[in-house]
Order: structure tokens, then sequence, then C-alpha cells
């Protein structure tokens, strides 16, 4: 068996939240998928310092990566949202990165069939691809989630988790931890100001540009497993 604090029923956690914190429980997974490198890597000569929107009067620097490449891309009209997708090298995953022109519409819509739905109809076209190197850092405590769908009994007198040791135990805290990095390589995991697409009047390859709030989703292509799910408001934090 694993560590106790990995131990709750995660089927309840996963119909919830869309198998997230099922994922980073298993922390090894997360690591062998994401510490992959960019199928097309960025070029670190070509990041330049530059600025990101957090809100209307925060701006922060940061540095932003660059490319123009073909790369698949979906304008989402339904909510608004336009997606890239960076496949990671020599395998099914990948990363899609997710700009919408209001945020809590995206976080108040998104679900699995939207991933089903860009994967279908992404499309490769050339762009000027600017992305800001970032790291998310996060950590869960799941008890009240837990608590709230019922599965109070394991955090009290009543647990039974005889499965796990003789003694008699009972969780006092559910936490899930993970980080994920991004820069001009890949990414590493471990445990308007302008937005949307633009065209340039003396150019004829449009430009998306990750300046403002987005959301980061790694995915199994091939199975359209859900292995992260995140959101970039401030890349330095």
């Amino acid at each position: 068996m694993g560590d106790p604090q990995t131990l709750p029923d995660h089927c309840g956690v996963e119909r919830i939240s869309w198998g997230v914190y099922r994922i980073l429980t298993i922390s090894g997974e997360l690591q062998t998928v994401a510490a992959r490198k960019w199928e097309t890597p960025f070029e670190p000569e070509s990041t330049r310092a530059d600025e990101f929107l957090v809100d209307e009067n925060t701006k922060v620097p940061v540095q932003m990566m660059y490319m123009e490449e073909s790369v698949h891309t979906y304008y989402d009209m339904s909510i608004n949202t336009s997606v890239l997708y960076l496949p990671f090298n020599g395998s099914s995953y990948g990363m899609m990165l997710l700009l919408p022109d209001d945020m809590e519409t995206l976080e108040n819509s998104i679900c699995p069939a939207h991933v089903t739905k860009w994967l279908k109809w992404m499309k490769k076209k050339q762009y000027d691809i600017h992305v800001p190197k970032f790291s998310i850092k996060t950590s869960y405590d799941l008890k009240d989630i837990l608590t709230d769908m019922g599965m109070s009994d394991m955090f009290g007198d009543r647990a039974n988790l005889a499965g796990i040791s003789d003694l008699k135990l009972a969780v006092s805290q559910v936490v899930h931890k993970a980080t994920l990095d991004v820069d001009e390589a890949g990414a590493t995991a471990t445990a308007a100001t302008g937005i949307g697409i633009t065209l340039l009047s003396f150019r004829i390859v449009p430009v998306l540009k990750f300046n403002r709030p987005f959301m980061v989703v790694v995915i199994d292509r091939v199975s359209q497993d859900t292995l992260f799910l995140g959101k970039i408001v401030n890349p330095n934090v």
C-alpha cells in the first residue's frame, strides 16, 4: 500500500474535479509525462523581457518565449477561448494553453467534452507564438471537499482503515501537491493588451500571445486523459 495520505476513495474526487486530484496523487506518472521536451522547442535566444497583465491594474515583468511555427490551434466560439496545443516529443502527450476572452466563463464551462472537441477540430497553421515562462506550484487540502461529498467518516472516530493497518487509524488531512515548470525546452513536473489572435498589418502571420491569465491542461492525446489542469494568473508566482 502507499502513503496513507494518498489513500482516500478517489472515485468521488474524480467525478467532482475532472480527475485532477487523482492524477496529482500519482506524482510519478505526472513526472514521467511532463519531464519531456517540446516536439518543437522555443529558441532560448528568442526569449525577451515583456509584460503580463495580471488584471486591469497590475502588470508584471515576464520572460516571454517566442517562435514562429506551424502549430495546432482552435478558437472555440462557444466559450470565446483560443486554444494552442504544444505536443511533447516522442509521445502522445502534450500541453494545451487556453486563452479566454473571459476567465470566469472558461472556468465555469470547461469539461472533458471541450478537450475532445478541440482535439478533433484543431488545425495546423503558421503563427507567431508568445508564451511566458511559468511555474505552477500547488497544494490542495481535500478534507473539506471529501467531507462535503459524504466521505467524512474517514476523518473521525468511525474511520475504518483496516486495509492499511491493524491499528485504529483516521485520516487527519488529505493534501495533494504538484509543480509544473515550463520553459523553452519543455515542461518538468514534480509531485488588450492584446489578445487572442490579431493580424499585423505588415505580415500575414497571425499572433497568439499569452500575456494575460490563461489555463494549462496536460493531456494524453490518444486516451484524452487529463493529467494536469491549472490556471496562470501571474507567471512569477
